[in-house]
């Protein structure tokens, strides 16, 4: 057609695109392009951002600002020696009873006292992270005595004149009284810092008549430390004499209410202690709460004593649990045993270079078989839990735990020195003196920002950056033993009441627990939602479903807090009162509604046609007859099979059999429908060619009635079989209870998944029905010709074709499930458990980020961990929605050729 030509109506056709369309185009096609480029520069800033916060936590530790000097003690070696928390001023205590004090930035000496006279210091007990320690004398005396840093802020108009002209960060030494003596320092925020030392101690007790030869004691509670530590007004302690006694004593203050004046009283038990191999004793420790001493020679042998009270009213006395070695593959012997921070782990260190660490377990709970083997008289016994990179050929000479975390620094006899954490049992650092000499001494600083190391040549202070040793990527996502457990856990516990207890920050419980939602939310909403966009698309009429389908969308308008809200507040306790309920609606309802359908077929087709556009509205009285007939089953069922009590039940009441029947059940269905598609149907169709529709409806009742009862049949004998099969054989019975379902808790897996159904079936059921709307009408209209029926029609054209449309509501339905905070927040009960009982609570990702992260310390591991769970939850939406693309492709690419 030429230019000048016109068209149908009238008008000459234009064959320029007119300039409004075309900056349109353009217009749309930037929008587009930016649209979609800033949505993967989104994702992968997201990504990136993620990755920076958790890239830290690889990072190794690192020593700066090295400071060594001579120390003003020379060759008189202190028996203890210890830094305040801002690194200002120390002290040490020497054999003579001298206390003195110096400055730790250039070692000058700021003063002297004496803590006993006229005596001879023998042994000394102290406590990580307390100033409280216990001394033993040569004339058979122990004195307890107390160290400890006082902080004085002065404001600047109170400071004295000399020092306002002091810059930030800048010390000096400050005299307050002509005893005392301490150092200043101008923070950074405009407030002089005042660093003192106080010293206290009570009338020495004599335990002994023999030298006190090894001591230790369990120190004074804290506040918001060690709970098990004891109270002031009760200090307990153990002590080794050179007569080879061992005593165990307590030592109680009594005030007379007259005269105020207090007095110490000491009861004590004893036992005497053969030697082992013709030697003493060596090593002496006793535990957090008191009750187990151990006593190691020098050979690596340890015997294990425990406080205990027999029946036959004698009192207490101290008697031998158990006899292990500490060193049981080499033949070095023992340098180094001492407690690290919370006095449960015992770090042992030996002259060939070896480091372990050691704590009390369960013997009857271990996996170990030999721990599980081990006799003792309480039930526990000491395992080795951590083995340490070991130096060999340099003996440990030394070894001081951190006051904040389960870091420790070894020091070793060829000038080396490292610090390891206990826990994940990783080398943060290893570094040698550049005089090669010999390791004295070594300590953490109070806030792990320091590292002091003395030897025979002086003392060396370094600035540390350790990082964050608490977490390595096998701590992340595999099992860790921890003290107090029998055998390796993985779980998540970022905070407690003080810094004695281990940092736990496994992943591991928080992917289970955001699995385990998934799983049961999909498990229920997943199939609601694909069977009723199935029939609002297929078999009913389009005046139904156009008000079906917005009142399923207006769901998705309801508030997740709300929903999560309603979840906790008032459906976890009415499923609590009415489980067995519940658990027959389950089973009932189905039932109900297949039945109610089996009976509509058998209504007179006339009535049929014309009850058609109500058919949907008559699943309400089936809904309400099936709820009814489980409300009044719900209490026979329980106490037939229940036992009287589905909580009790869970918790082991009776046989486990009706807990292979809940997971045989839908096997069973399964097994029966395939069952009838492969022998029952084919003989129908044979033989009910002139059967009228009335009689082949009843004969489907009977079908259905007979299917039923051998899903029950087959499910409830093979519940019996796989229960008692074991016990053929000798065994146990096989008892499910404690997998897939247990002891019942009110937040739920099993609330939570209904609840979460409501929120997850608008979006997967408005999707799967506009892609089953969208399948083209000829292939309906050709397989209805072709004789199929409109089942046969949806199930093998309709389907297949829209079956990726249906997988892509299904994985966003998925991604909305796996990112979810606010209804498995306030409904999932937030316990970081791994089993997948359906009735137990768990904690997801995106919870503990939502619940945690407000309150994490900046940079710190905690934070950083969170922000690694944030990645994760990335990786695996990121996962999920790549392969359900390919899948959804491949799906696509199918139906092209239908």
């Amino acid at each position: 057609m030429s230019q000048d030509e016109k068209s149908f109506s009238g008008r000459r056709r234009r064959m320029k695109t007119r300039w409004t369309v075309a900056a349109a185009d353009v217009i749309s096609e930037f929008v587009i392009t930016v649209g979609g480029i800033g949505t993967i520069v989104a994702v992968m800033a997201v990504f990136v951002v993620l990755v920076a916060r958790v890239a830290p936590l690889g990072l190794p530790a690192s020593l700066s600002g090295e400071n060594s000097r001579e120390t003003h003690w020379g060759a008189d070696k202190p028996v203890y020696l210890t830094v305040d928390e801002y690194q200002t001023i120390g002290w040490a205590l020497f054999d003579d009873g001298r206390l003195e004090t110096f400055r730790v930035d250039n070692g000058e000496k700021l003063g002297e006292t004496r803590l006993f006279q006229d005596k001879k210091l023998s042994a000394v007990s102290t406590s990580v992270g307390r100033g409280g320690i216990l001394l033993g004398f040569l004339d058979g005396t122990i004195q307890f005595a107390d160290m400890s840093f006082k902080t004085t802020f002065i404001d600047v108009v109170n400071a004295p004149e000399e020092f306002h002209g002091m810059k930030p960060g800048e010390r000096a030494t400050y005299k307050p009284g002509e005893a005392e003596s301490g150092v200043l320092e101008l923070t950074s925020q405009g407030q002089y810092r005042l660093q003192m030392l106080e010293s206290s101690s009570l009338e020495p007790i004599q335990v002994s008549d023999k030298a006190i030869l090894m001591l230790d004691h369990v120190p004074e509670a804290a506040g918001g430390g060690n709970t098990v530590s004891v109270s002031k007004d009760d200090r307990r302690y153990v002590c080794y004499s050179a007569d080879g006694k061992l005593r165990y004593g307590t030592i109680a203050e009594e005030e007379d209410f007259l005269t105020g004046d207090v007095t110490l009283k000491n009861e004590t038990i004893e036992l005497d202690i053969a030697d082992v191999g013709g030697e003493r004793p060596e090593f002496l420790l006793q535990t957090a709460r008191g009750n187990d001493i151990l006593l190691a020679w020098k050979s690596g042998q340890m015997v294990r004593f425990v406080r205990e009270n027999p029946e036959d009213g004698s009192g207490y006395r101290l008697a031998p649990a158990e006899k292990i070695d500490l060193l049981p593959d080499t033949d070095a012997e023992l340098t180094v045993c001492e407690f690290i921070l919370g006095r449960e782990t015992v770090f042992v260190g030996d002259s060939d270079g070896g480091a372990s660490g050691w704590f009390l377990v369960r013997a009857a709970e271990t996996d170990e078989p030999e721990l599980r083997d081990r006799k003792t008289s309480d039930g526990f016994t000491l395992a080795r839990v951590h083995v340490l990179e070991s130096a060999p050929g340099e003996a440990v000479t030394t070894m001081r735990a951190s006051e904040r975390s389960r870091m420790i620094v070894v020091g070793y006899a060829s000038g080396r020195f490292r610090v390891y954490h206990m826990t994940t049992e990783r080398l943060v650092l290893d570094r040698h003196l550049p005089s090669k000499e010999p390791v004295v001494a070594a300590l953490i600083t109070p806030k792990d920002d320091g590292l002091l190391v003395e030897s025979t040549q002086g003392i060396s202070l370094w600035h540390f950056d350790p990082r964050h040793p608490e977490i390595t990527v096998a701590a992340a996502i595999l099992p860790v033993w921890y003290e107090g457990y029998p055998q390796p856990r993985q779980i998540w516990q970022s905070s407690s009441a003080g810094v004695e207890p281990e940092m736990k920050l496994g992943l591991y419980p928080l992917i289970s627990g955001t699995l385990k939602a998934t799983f049961y939310s999909m498990l229920f909403g997943a199939p609601i939602a694909l069977l009723a966009a199935i029939y609002t698309s297929e078999f009913t009429t389009y005046k139904v479903r156009t008000f079906v389908k917005p009142t399923v969308e207006m769901m998705a308008s309801l508030p997740s807090v709300v929903l999560g809200f309603l979840a906790a507040i008032v459906f976890a306790p009415v499923v609590e009162s009415f489980l067995a309920f519940f658990l027959t609606t389950i089973v009932v309802v189905p039932l109900t509604f297949i039945t109610a359908a089996m009976l509509w077929q058998l209504m007179p087709r006339r009535i049929g046609l014309i009850l058609e556009s109500w058919r949907l509205w008559f699943m309400i009285p089936a809904l309400m007859l099936g709820l009814g007939v489980s409300y009044l089953l719900g209490p026979t069922v329980e106490q037939i099979a229940f036992d009287g009590s589905v909580k009790l039940w869970l918790d082991g009441r009776g046989t486990g059999v009706v807990g292979w029947l809940m997971l045989l059940l839908p096997l069973a269905g399964i097994f029966a429908f395939f069952a009838n598609g492969a022998f029952i149907n084919p003989y129908l169709r044979a033989h009910a060619v002139k059967w009228t529709r009335s009689q082949f409806a009843l004969m489907s009742l009977i079908k259905f009635a007979g299917l039923v009862l051998l899903t029950f049949a087959l499910a409830y004998g093979l519940s019996v079989l796989f229960y008692w099969l074991p016990t053929l054989f000798g065994g146990a019975a096989w008892d499910p209870r404690g997998t897939f379902v247990d002891s019942y808790a009110q937040r739920n897996s099993f609330v939570v998944g209904f609840v979460m159904g409501f929120a997850v079936i608008p979006i997967i059921y408005t999707i799967a029905d506009d892609a089953l709307t969208t399948v083209p009408k000829h292939l309906r209209s050709a397989s209805l010709g072709c004789g199929a029926t409109p089942w046969q029609t949806t199930v093998r054209v309709v389907i297949p074709t829209a079956m990726s449309g249906l997988f892509s509501a299904l994985m966003i339905g998925l991604g909305r499930v796996v990112g979810e905070t606010m209804i498995v927040l306030m409904a999932g009960g937030n316990t970081p458990v791994t089993d997948w009982n359906i009735f137990s609570g768990f904690r997801t990702l995106s919870a503990t980020i939502a619940i945690e992260l407000p309150e994490a310390v900046e940079n710190s591991t905690h934070f950083r961990m969170l922000f690694a769970a944030a990645l994760v939850l990335f990786v695996i939406t990121f996962i999920i929605n790549t392969a359900a693309e390919i899948v959804r492709l491949r799906f696509r690419k199918r139906a092209y050729q239908l």
